[in-house]
């Protein structure tokens, strides 16, 4: 093991190892699923959002009643994506889970892709719901002084004494609270990482873990940030080029004109391809995201039990006055062994005590 970086941490899942195509066929599996039940929502709530087309194209943007059906539209929405969310979280588990094992055991199962949902997954699922609620939790129980502070600052505002101190104090202890859910965070992200690699479920133990890596993790979460968004925006960047030609087809075929329903089948079928595109372009990203994410805490924990390994290792007790020692190379074939010069010697030594209990045997 060559060590913990935050430059190899940051590219862990790309590294060259046994099976090197695992993460793209899940990566297909993951692009495929999502995008399947993406689309099957779209499909379910077409009805209802032409059903509400004519009403809101009838309102001005800038009524009240145009803003209370674009809010209720957008609530039936995210009730439809937390439905599909839901059914989809099993599949991503298994994924999340596989590219774990991948990177940290190796290619040990005999399937192809290497999904499946048995209690290593159950347990990920689990570390992951509490990590969010610890965190969550610390976010709010630190909440609860910062409150404090604005609400002097606000108050002392009104008079000219003491205003300036507990503004101060209020920033100072607001950039402390968003430093502390960025470490506890940062220390606490290869849980499901550790899981995988003991076998068991491990959320506090990450601490013991991670001590002396923050920098290391955080790093290479701000590398994977950046890369990531360069990546969305060249993709993005691309699905709009390919966009083109569709919209310069709807212009020819209806000009600059408002939309009109009439022609709503006609937008729709114009629009779907491009929609489609720039659906993949975002959920491959999302998927190469997670599975960076996931490639910090695998890169982390093999390294920490390798090193746990080296230090558990007995030390031989030194020789004692007088006693000779004999080193023996540890690598060195049993036939080596054997043939070697104290080998022969021994059983030449042997021969030579024999040979004399024959003769006396035919003296007698």
């Amino acid at each position: 093991m060559s060590g913990f970086s935050a430059d190899k941490a940051a590219f862990f899942v790309f590294e060259k190892r046994e099976d090197p195509r695992a993460w793209r066929r899940l990566g297909w599996v993951y692009v495929f699923v999502r995008f399947v039940l993406l689309a099957l929502l779209m499909v379910a709530m077409a009805p209802f959002i032409l059903k509400s087309l004519p009403d809101l194209m009838a309102l001005t943007p800038e009524s009240t009643e145009f803003s209370l059906k674009i809010q209720s539209l957008s609530n039936v929405i995210q009730a439809a994506s937390m439905v599909v969310g839901l059914f989809f979280l099993p599949v991503f588990i298994s994924i999340y889970t596989a590219l774990l094992r991948w990177m940290i055991h190796g290619p040990k199962t005999g399937k192809r892709i290497g999904l499946r949902f048995g209690e290593q997954e159950l347990q990920v699922l689990v570390v992951m719901i509490a990590v969010t609620l610890v965190v969550v939790l610390g976010v709010l129980l630190s909440m609860i002084p910062l409150g404090i502070l604005i609400a002097v600052t606000v108050a002392l505002s009104k008079s000219d004494g003491g205003s300036t101190l507990a503004l101060m104090a209020t920033i100072g202890y607001g950039v402390f609270w968003l430093g502390g859910i960025i470490w506890f965070s940062v220390r606490l992200s290869p849980a499901a990482a550790l899981t995988v690699k003991r076998g068991k479920i491990q959320v506090f133990e990450t601490f013991a873990v991670s001590k002396g890596h923050f920098w290391g993790l955080f790093l290479a979460f701000v590398v994977q940030f950046f890369i990531i968004l360069a990546m969305s925006i060249g993709l993005m960047f691309l699905a709009l080029l390919v966009s083109l030609p569709f919209l310069g087809v709807g212009v020819a075929m209806f000009g600059w004109q408002e939309p009109d329903m009439a022609n709503v089948n006609a937008y729709i079928g114009l629009a779907a391809v491009p929609l489609a595109i720039i659906m993949i372009a975002g959920i491959v990203t999302e998927y190469l995201r997670y599975a960076m994410y996931a490639g910090v805490g695998a890169c982390l924990v093999i390294n920490a039990d390798d090193v746990a390994t080296e230090i558990s290792d007995p030390v031989p007790a030194p020789p004692k006055e007088g006693e000779e020692v004999v080193e023996l190379e540890a690598d060195a074939p049993k036939e080596d062994l054997e043939k070697s010069p104290e080998a022969d010697a021994t059983k030449g030594g042997e021969a030579e005590e024999v040979a004399p209990k024959d003769e006396t045997e035919k003296d007698t």
